[in-house]
């Protein structure tokens, strides 16, 4: 393998970890998810690299903007 592709896989994983850790700490402190279940959020946040935390930031946009949660 190029040193470059070995690289971007070394990006991609630190980048994927950091996304994870991220949304694993937001799941955690909401009373409430989509769904209704918290594991099979972690799983799939986990198991998908980066997609599975970019699917989570799609149904939970109010990531962003956290004074807008709905009580």
């Amino acid at each position: 393998m190029d040193l470059e592709w070995l690289l971007r896989i070394f990006l991609f994983g630190i980048a994927h970890w950091f996304l994870a850790w991220f949304m694993i700490q937001d799941l955690a402190s909401r009373p409430k998810v989509l769904g209704g279940r918290k594991a099979p959020w972690v799983v799939l946040i986990i198991f998908i690299p980066c997609f599975g935390s970019l699917i989570y930031l799609f149904f939970h946009p109010q990531i962003f903007h956290p004074g807008s949660h709905q009580k």
